[in-house]
């Protein structure tokens, strides 16, 4: 559905980040003074189709194309390439956790961050899945609940694959490195000429491990393999107002790298299987299917349906074995629409049905095996306008009922105290709303001013440790205040997206008690607060630099952690890199050079600080070569230096502390060929 024209003339028409094409257009398209011009970027943050510029929130884009150039081929990877973004693995990839602007949640089953891949909304234990044929990735920074919903308390995730082409193309790629190899490859083309088409996307990866066995010399003990395929059928007669895709999605991970390691074995990445144990053992095996829908009522009412189901099936060993499965039924009603000169908006329901089972083994003599089953279903109305005051000032409004039911089942048959079993159930509703003023200073300027509230339902444990757990925790509310601007300088040369915010967060939900028991209780409130930046600077045709930071502080504020800083939540990342496409006549395509940096400060692990990881840099770097045959080659390192840094700790007892590690140096080399 075409925006309309007022707005439209007072849009940015340089998009302020960089969407990158493929290599051997870098160097085409330029403008009389040499400057690649960059076109107006649409996105779907506001559930509708939406000129970035004319945006009124804190959202980044990265392309596809982009992405590849980075080598992100999982989800948990994208904080790469956006500033701000913390994705950390705490034991294996099913609980992988993300954090943004602070904001954060050790809850594995019920995140502070939402994650969609094409309008479905993803399991949390999936949060670290495969990236194939993706088209962009939109990061929306801050509470989110108006349009969004549950759990996009910090910030939302979206990604959004490419749409089936009417023509046929394809793409293979090989990786060889240590410790990764892989193979993806991909066809899309039309099974009915201007009617029906059909993507078939799929991957393997290999991860040999990094860790070794001090005690049975064993190299690589924490090796893993990914499986990916997705299957898309697209029907979208030519001319006619109804698109409907129906996709199917598989991913299997088998892995032993959940291994915590001790202190004084972590810098030599080894463990101890003699007196640690053995190996632990992660299968996780995820199916989705979707089916989504557009159909065009006029040129401003375009009414769009998501309807999905997705299961997750894992079996986690490490001492014991501790099987879980997960089953999700969700459907989003919405209508976008325009009225008039001045108004467009959209309208929307959302409910979602997901059943939760957990077992775990018993002890002799003691139990015998539990049962923990938790089902929660939600429901919402939501919707959001932007009125058009001036040619040059737009306000935007947004409202979001919400309601999820939780009932938990749980049983545990054994003697004396160790026999209990209870039922329970409880309800947690929410008003969020939203205010934005947007104000276009400039054809290439425009700020904006938003407060918005995120809201992260309540709910029981997944895991259960006593007749307490029958108790339920309540809702994690937050409200964001924030001051944003996007513009360009430098004769169209520098983009910059930069933002001032503050959020205050109400019953933080935090696990308390023992190690072993630990349940999640509401322990007080939080404050973050920070200023954001990410920058593209072209500095001629065939090189350009990119940079962003977050600079902030977040902290709980009352409550028994009163002053402490929050998890996972560093006060400051910085991000720099450049591609450089270097001039030569020689081989006939393009040749480019990427460099990257990340460097994080210190991140605590625990409410009471004390355990962290002390800040640390990582380095990038890779050199391609894209041939006009569509031919490619690239060189890669990634963790060029191989630093070793915690991803989680904690105290296993009497000072015993152990942790997991991020991924040390990774050298390869991939062979793609395109169609």
């Amino acid at each position: 559905m075409p925006k309309r024209s007022f707005r439209c003339r007072t849009a940015i028409l340089v998009a302020p980040l960089l969407i990158s094409a493929p290599l051997p257009a870098l160097a085409a398209d330029n403008g009389e003074d040499g400057v690649q011009r960059l076109e107006a970027l649409t996105v779907t943050a506001t559930k509708r189709e939406q000129a970035l510029g004319s945006v009124d929130a804190a959202v980044s884009v990265r392309s596809g194309e982009e992405l590849a150039e980075a080598g992100i081929t999982r989800l948990d990877q994208l904080d790469r390439v956006f500033p701000g973004l913390v994705i950390r693995a705490r034991g294996n990839r099913a609980y992988t956790g993300v954090t943004i602007r602070g904001v954060t949640s050790p809850d594995y089953y019920n995140p502070s961050v939402q994650v969609y891949v094409d309008g479905v909304p993803q399991d949390p234990a999936s949060f670290a899945q495969e990236l194939v044929n993706v088209e962009r990735v939109e990061l929306l920074r801050g509470p989110q609940g108006t349009l969004w919903g549950r759990n996009a308390h910090g910030g939302v995730i979206n990604v959004i694959t490419r749409t089936p082409t009417d023509h046929v193309e394809g793409r293979a790629a090989v990786t060889l490195g240590v410790p990764e190899r892989g193979a993806e490859a991909m066809i899309s083309g039309p099974l009915v000429p201007d009617r029906l088409t059909a993507e078939l996307a799929v991957r393997w990866s290999e991860d040999q491990g990094q860790i070794d066995d001090i005690a049975t010399g064993a190299t690589g003990i924490d090796e893993g393999i990914s499986r990916f395929a997705r299957l898309k059928l697209r029907h979208a007669p030519a001319g006619g107002p109804l698109a409907l895709t129906l996709t199917a999605t598989r991913e299997e991970l088998e892995s032993h790298e959940e291994l915590y390691i001790r202190e004084t074995n972590v810098a030599d990445r080894t463990y101890d299987s003699a007196t640690q144990g053995g190996r632990a053992w992660l299968d996780r095996e995820v199916t989705t299917l979707a089916l989504a829908g557009d159909y065009d009522i006029s040129d401003a009412l375009r009414l769009s349906s998501v309807t999905s189901w997705q299961s997750r099936d894992m079996t986690r060993v490490i001492t014991v074995n501790t099987p879980e499965s997960q089953d999700s039924f969700s459907q989003e009603l919405r209508l976008a629409f325009q009225a008039g000169a001045r108004v467009d908006g959209v309208l929307g329901g959302f409910v979602q049905d997901t059943g939760f089972t957990r077992t775990t083994p018993g002890y002799p003599g003691y139990y015998g095996p539990d049962r923990n089953e938790v089902d929660t279903r939600s429901y919402a109305l939501f919707g959001e306008a932007t009125y058009a005051l001036t040619p040059v000032l737009d306000l935007t409004g947004g409202l979001r009922w919400s309601r999820e039911d939780a009932e938990i089942r749980y049983d545990r048959p054994g003697a004396g105290p160790y026999d209990f079993r209870f039922q329970a159930e409880d309800d947690f509703s929410d008003i969020s709303p939203k205010l934005s003023l947007g104000w276009q200073l400039a054809a290439d300027h425009r700020v904006w001013a938003t407060i918005a509230r995120g809201f992260k339902p309540g709910g029981f444990n997944h895991t259960v440790s006593s007749p307490a757990d029958a108790l339920p925790y309540d809702s994690e509310t937050s409200t964001n205040y924030e001051l944003g601007w996007r513009g360009t300088a430098a004769g169209g040369r520098l983009d910059i997206d930069a933002a001032l915010y503050v959020i205050t967060a109400e019953d933080k939900q935090i696990y308390t008690g023992p190690l072993g028991a630990q349940v999640l209780r509401n322990m007080g409130d939080a404050i973050s607060h920070g200023i954001e930046i990410d920058t593209v600077f072209r500095a001629t045709p065939d090189l350009m630099l990119r940079a962003g930071a977050t600079l902030g502080r977040s902290e709980f504020d009352g409550g028994p952690y009163d002053g402490k800083r929050l998890p996972y939540a560093p006060d400051t990342t910085f991000r720099a890199g450049l591609r450089w496409i270097v001039p030569q006549t020689t081989v006939p395509g393009a040749v480019a050079v990427d460099l990257g940096t990340d460097w994080v400060s210190r991140s605590w692990f625990d409410e009471a600080n004390t355990l962290s990881q002390s800040a640390y840099a990582l380095i990038d770097a890779a050199v391609e070569v894209d041939l006009d045959a569509g031919y490619a080659i690239r060189v890669f390192a990634r963790n060029l230096t191989d630093e070793v840094y915690r991803t989680s700790s904690f105290d296993f007892g009497g000072g015993d502390i152990r942790s997991t590690i991020g991924d040390g140096r990774t050298i390869g080399i991939t062979g793609s060929w395109r169609f």
